[in-house]
């Protein structure tokens, strides 16, 4: 019988191949997208269970209340970690891991001078860090690969990259021009749903070796500022809630009272840390609920699209096999032979859209992985055999779900009225189901393109919107480098003395048309310092964003003065007591108006002076954020960061130029410069990434649902072939013919509009409220959604309406 079933359901699918192609392409569609979003989505929920010791390991995040946080960080002060183990039974162990940008030298096979590369991607921690995650050393012992100071551990990667093929353990390499580092270890590069990358481990005795004596004796009494990430391993069956509930005691213990009263820690499971984006200082970007949500939503949709085009064409066809039925249900088949027969032939071509699926996924990989940031391959597919078995089990329910309402639907077909021909009028046709079907996956459509629409319109309200700054032909390049300057380093202008030499070598050339420096890159925010203004106390606890800069600083970026004047060398005292607000800064210190605090002193943590510009207020982070208050100083000495303003003529040549007198000036640091406009635009990596996914599915959904509309309306013709010669004899024109066939359609998509559109507003309006700066939602999204569903559909149908109005009646009625 299954032989026969077989047979039957091949010669139904070569007999039928337009019927056959529609629903074979729109199935191969969906199950493709439906699975490669199921890669994507288990590639997220798998995050860092890598890890032996996955569930078990926790981050410890801290809250400096006593700056006006309500968030937490996932960085603590040094101070904490050590004293972990010792005050906690719960905690087995306890490792500090800080992230430092970093130039590393080595010696050239072909060339005497060294070959530099810089890593963003190197980290100092504590050996007791190799117990705790799950490294695979390929070269090594695990046991003594970071007790030793001016040790190294690298990736297989890494050794790729400095030494090829040949053996790294026991090289050495030099850190920041001076510091000799041994490598102790290579080990397997963690895969990439890690929520840290560590490309390169040294010890953490070996940061404070490096770093300035200040560090030194700074850092192991600090317990306020955010420097490492602390991860402790709690002890088979212990729980996080029994360390939190006493670390307000722990803090009381060690810390100072003032400071302990103001700061919160609370253990983050290691499983939490890459979907939960509001803890700051993660050391990768987070992955996103919401992301995940809307592409399982997508996929699932597109499935599901794909499978009423399924049902809605085995419906409408299967009154073309009704005298079949019949003379099958005349010859003594049950109803459930019949049931079989027709789900056989649904998931046969469900099996035959998987193979073409899983070709199309191995095709598509590349596409995936531009949408979502990743590095997925047909590698992860095969070591995942699970997905595999899931993708097979989907199919299968596709094509279940696809093929069991016609097949029943077929089955309840009488066999006198199917082989008289009397039953194909009212609901027999099941053209009510067809059309609540239809409706669903118009609705589908005209959301994804609503959606689409919208963020397409957010994305460019975020690349065009003001800044307030210029931020055009300006590279920026990191000058943080302890042989340069260093956010710990003495207060003395060395320097910067050598900073403002290369400065007035870059002003020689024609293309550069300024230079200044900097604490932080422009855009990326500001760190929070205790502010104290006159008329106030330090019981006020009023913090505010800071940024040390150079003289021409304003002048370079191109800020506007709201009131006052810039900070100038010809002043003698701006160099140690000006200040520059901006006009949130001024409501965040109590003053009503900008005249109020024009020439009001401040203090900033001993530096005392007073206000003699007001900024207009500016853009100093992405538009996610709102505006907060900045405060701008001259603080030469901590300079960390070099803005290069170039002519928009001969950047090549002017770039070239700008690399070779860095090399003189800097040869132990790497010139690694960004352009700030393209910095600024990847701050909303995510957006363009939503913004391409839901178009490219919006287009897909519009695809598919034009494939099954074409089928249904070249069946529903032929059903109406009679009717339509009858029309044309008695005088109907071609216009009014194609409008016949048409009407339902456009009424259904005016209806599916109606239901789409309140629903892709709630939609878009709760992911706009993500954004402190955003777009409207205007009327005509919603009618230029309906015109493009309407245009589409009216194409469509028309093929095959006006293919049908042109027949000649008479052959039409004679075929009757």
């Amino acid at each position: 019988m299954l032989t026969n079933y077989l047979k039957i359901a091949q010669r139904n699918l070569l007999r039928h191949k337009a019927f056959s192609f529609i629903n074979i392409l729109g199935l191969t569609i969906g199950l493709t997208c439906c699975f490669l979003i199921m890669v994507f989505v288990r590639h997220e929920v798998s995050y860092d269970t890598f890890h032996a010791k996955y569930d078990r390991i926790y981050r410890l995040n801290y809250m400096p209340k006593f700056a006006g946080y309500s968030i937490y960080f996932g960085l603590t002060p040094a101070v904490a970690s050590p004293l972990l183990p010792d005050y906690f039974s719960e905690v087995e162990k306890s490792a500090r891991v800080y992230r430092s940008n970093a130039t590393i030298e080595i010696k050239g096979t072909q060339s005497p001078r060294p070959v530099k590369f810089d890593e963003d991607h190197f980290f100092f921690a504590d050996s007791s860090l190799l117990g705790i995650f799950s490294f695979n050393f390929i070269e090594g012992d695990p046991k003594t690969a970071l007790k030793q100071k001016y040790s190294l551990i690298i990736t297989d990667e890494i050794a790729r990259k400095y030494f090829g093929n040949a053996n790294a353990l026991g090289r050495t390499v030099t850190y920041e021009g001076k510091h000799a580092l041994t490598i102790t270890g290579v080990v397997k590069a963690f895969p990439d749903n890690s929520h840290i990358r560590i490309d390169l481990l040294s010890d953490y005795q070996t940061m404070f070796a490096t770093e300035s004596e200040l560090v030194r004796t700074n850092l192991p009494q600090n317990w306020v500022i955010t420097h490492s990430a602390t991860y402790v391993l709690l002890r088979q069956g212990k729980t996080a809630d029994a360390v939190n509930a006493r670390l307000p005691k722990f803090l009381a213990t060690h810390a100072d009272a003032q400071i302990a009263k103001d700061i919160e820690y609370r253990l983050q499971p290691l499983s939490d840390i890459h979907f939960n984006a509001e803890v700051e200082g993660n050391p990768e970007p987070t992955g996103s609920t919401t992301y995940v949500y809307v592409f399982l939503g997508i996929g699932i949709m597109t499935l599901l699209i794909a499978c009423i085009n399924f049902i809605n064409l085995s419906t409408a066809r299967s009154l073309q096999r009704a005298r079949e039925v019949g003379i099958r249900k005349t010859l003594g088949s049950e109803k459930i032979q019949i049931v079989a027969q027709f789900l056989g032939e649904s998931l046969l071509l469900s099996g035959i859209a998987l193979v073409f699926a899983v070709i199309l996924i191995a095709l598509l990989f590349p596409v995936l992985n531009a949408l979502t940031n990743k590095n997925l391959s047909w590698e992860y597919l095969l070591a995942n055999p699970v997905l595999l078995v899931v993708f097979c089990l989907v199919a299968i329910v596709a094509g279940l779900l696809s093929g069991s309402y016609p097949a029943f639907f077929v089955a309840r077909f009488q066999p006198i009225a199917t082989l008289k021909g009397s039953f194909v009028s009212g609901k027999a046709r099941g053209g009510a189901i067809r059309q609540v079907l239809l409706g669903f996956q118009f609705i589908a459509s005209i959301v994804l393109i609503i959606g689409a629409m919208v963020a397409f319109r957010q994305l460019r309200f975020l690349m065009d919107q003001p800044m307030g700054f210029n931020k055009d032909y300006i590279i920026t390049a990191d000058i943080r480098n302890d042989k340069i300057t260093n956010v710990f380093a003495a207060r003395n202008d060395s320097a910067y003395q050598r900073l403002k030499t290369f400065r007035e070598a870059l002003m020689h050339h024609a293309g550069v048309e300024d230079v200044t420096f900097a604490t932080q890159r422009m855009a990326t925010g500001a760190v929070r310092r205790n502010i104290v203004p006159e008329g106030k106390t330090q019981d006020a606890n009023l913090f505010i964003g800071t940024i040390g800069i150079d003289f021409n600083f304003v002048k370079t970026y191109g800020l506007k003065l709201a009131m006052g004047r810039e900070l100038s060398e010809q002043y003698s005292t701006d160099k140690s007591s000006g200040f520059l607000i901006n006009e949130t800064g001024v409501k965040m210190l109590g003053w009503k108006s900008n005249a109020e605090a024009l020439n009001k002193g401040i203090n900033l943590e001993g530096k005392q002076g007073r206000i003699v510009g007001i900024l207009k207020d500016f853009h100093g982070q992405s538009l996610q954020n709102p505006i907060e208050g900045m405060v701008f100083h001259i603080e030469q000495p901590l300079f960390t960061q070099i803005s290069v303003k170039l002519s928009p003529t001969a950047m090549d040549k002017t770039l070239a130029f700008v690399g070779q007198e860095w090399d003189k000036y800097f040869p132990e640091k790497g010139f690694d410069y960004q352009f700030l406009d393209q910095s600024i635009a990847d701050a909303y990596a995510s957006e363009q990434r939503l913004s391409k996914l839901i178009t490219y599915f919006a287009g897909l959904a519009v695809l598919i649902s034009c494939l099954g509309l074409y089928g249904l309306v070249s069946i529903v013709t032929q059903q109406r072939t009679k009717e339509i010669g009858i029309r044309k004899v008695l005088g109907a024109s071609v216009r009014s013919i194609v409008q016949l066939l048409s009407r339902d359609f456009v009424v259904l998509v005016g209806i599916a509009l109606i239901i789409a559109s309140p629903l892709a507003w709630y939609a878009m309006d709760k992911w706009l409220e993500n954004f402190a700066f955003k777009t409207n939602i205007t009327w005509w999204i919603f009618g230029l959604a309906g015109v493009v569903t309407v245009g589409v559909t009216l194409l469509t149908v028309s093929f095959q309406s006006i293919k049908a109005a042109l027949t000649n009646p008479v052959r039409s009625l004679r075929a009757e």
